[in-house]
């Protein structure tokens, strides 16, 4: 009995110990997304695995067991454009403007002296970890290595990638990310829900894949064929949590991870944490994150926004991309802010936010109130949703003055309604059976364990889109239940028109 419990304790350690190699193509051009990246190849290294890890932003310290190959530069294919802008633009034009803006990124990126080197290096990977939206193309380069591929989603599956990856899609009760709707929808909202879902996803599919397919047989060796890799992933990490975003069902190889990039507070460089710690009357944190710029803001935004914060008692740190002179007193600029360290500091009493995925879940993990000022993307629907559930307050970037901003940090920081929901928000992120980079790690490796998971592949992936959704049975039923009532109708309107005939006659 001795021996077997040593060889048991040795054949677990064994097991624990196995050490993967994988390839992480998590190009993200924005800096947020990226710290999604890195928190996921930090993990693995953890855990011993070798990482090839294609970034754009290299680590100032390499990690253990890390292999980067840098993209630095890459960073010039972010908006460089004022993204208020975009509030003058229809839901459409602003879907297109990412939809085709992800495609010259992957163009440019299949294109690299780097990327292409990494595939003539024929290197043998265990799994390929790929950051997966609207980068079709990037599937070939993923699954070019002959391994499992696990895709990446920073954000919650919306409709164009559910009905690419052949998963369900739910146009009844998940809101299209277009739309500034919740799950809880009425009719006239889930009809026009139901146009972009299907009109976004048929655009993709007849438009913009055969783009991508284009880029596969110019840069990818051997031409594969893009439409057959489409649904032929073995997992979908998506980073999204009943914490911040409404309940939906997914397929088996679907698995949220969201708030897995929040970590322990790190400590905060001395000058920063001794100005929190000396704002007695509170701090108001506002980031607008790193795609919109606070320094875009016109100038009467600008003025409005300072307008405010001169009334408050409270300081203000705001992140500005810039220097900025006129400054009321309780104000301070920083050009970066290591956002969720500061959240976690009890001096922080709101936190002013653009309403982007990443910084709702770290407002929400430190149980601090929003007031949001969405712009782009899904921003608005998270603010809809976080509205919803009344721990922030929403403020129009079109309705944005001296006075609805005033009101609404008062309403965040007075109404004690905002603080007592966001803590039951943060209880329920907080309450796992893992933490969510564990279960990240997990998934992983089990997908290696057993040569990609093909038993967590749900039947539906085999189907066409029309019989995914019924309509070849809806179709039949019809045609079965129509053509017998056509036939009587024919065969009564001779009946008649012979008795007519016979009567005139």
């Amino acid at each position: 009995m001795l021996w077997f419990n040593v060889l048991l304790f040795f054949g677990t350690g064994i097991s624990a110990c196995v050490s993967y190699k994988i390839l992480s193509l998590t190009h993200i051009p924005t800096r947020s997304h990226h710290i999604l990246a890195s928190r996921l190849v930090e993990e693995l290294s953890k855990k011993g695995h070798e990482v090839t890890f294609v970034t754009i932003y290299p680590s100032e310290t390499p990690l253990q067991n890390v292999t980067e190959i840098s993209l630095e530069g890459l960073q010039d294919f972010l908006p460089g454009e004022d993204m208020f802008k975009q509030e003058d633009t229809t839901s459409w034009e602003k879907a297109m403007f990412v939809t085709h803006r992800r495609y010259k990124f992957c163009e440019h990126l299949l294109s690299l002296e780097k990327i292409q080197n990494l595939m003539k290096s024929q290197q043998h990977f265990d799994a390929v970890i790929l950051y997966y939206y609207l980068n079709d193309a990037m599937l070939a380069l993923a699954h070019y290595f002959k391994a499992p591929v696990i895709l990446f989603a920073s954000m919650p599956l919306y409709a164009s990638e559910n009905f690419l990856l052949s998963f369900p899609t739910q146009s009844a009760y998940v809101p299209n990310i277009v739309t500034e709707h919740t799950g809880h929808m009425d009719f006239w909202q889930r009809l026009k829900n139901t146009f972009y879902d299907h009109a976004m996803a048929l655009y993709y599919q007849h438009f913009m894949l055969p783009k991508h397919a284009k880029l596969v047989d110019t840069y990818i060796p051997g031409k594969p064929d893009l439409y057959k890799m489409l649904n032929n992933e073995s997992l979908v990490l998506i980073n999204s949590h009943v914490s911040t975003t409404e309940p939906i069902p997914h397929v088996p190889n679907a698995i949220e991870i969201g708030g897995f990039h929040i970590d322990e507070p790190k400590p905060l460089p001395k000058d920063l944490k001794q100005y929190l710690d000396d704002s007695v009357n509170g701090v108001i944190l506002f980031s607008m994150g790193s795609i919109v710029r606070s320094a875009h803001f016109p100038e009467e935004k600008r003025k409005a926004l300072l307008g405010s914060f001169s009334k408050l008692k409270l300081n203000v740190l705001w992140k500005f991309e810039e220097n900025l002179t006129g400054l009321p007193p309780n104000v301070k600029i920083m050009k970066w802010i290591p956002v969720s360290d500061v959240l976690a500091h009890p001096n922080v009493k709101v936190f002013i936010t653009h309403g982007g995925l990443l910084s709702t879940m770290e407002g929400v993990y430190h149980a601090v109130p929003l007031v949001g000022i969405p712009v782009f993307g899904d921003q608005k629907m998270n603010m809809a949703l976080a509205r919803s559930y009344e721990y922030a307050v929403e403020v129009r970037y079109t309705d944005l003055t001296e006075e609805t901003l005033s009101r609404a940090i008062d309403q965040a920081l007075n109404n004690p309604k905002y603080k007592r929901n966001i803590e039951k928000r943060s209880k329920i992120m907080r309450d796992r059976t893992l933490k969510p980079a564990d279960n990240a790690l997990y998934w992983i490796e089990y997908v290696i364990r057993h040569q990609g998971a093909p038993h967590l592949r749900y039947p539906g992936a085999d189907l066409n889109w029309f019989q995914r959704n019924l309509l070849d049975v809806v179709g039949f039923v019809l045609v079965v239940t129509l053509l017998p009532l056509v036939a009587a109708t024919l065969v009564i309107k001779r009946i008649v028109k012979k008795k007519i005939k016979s009567k005139t006659e």
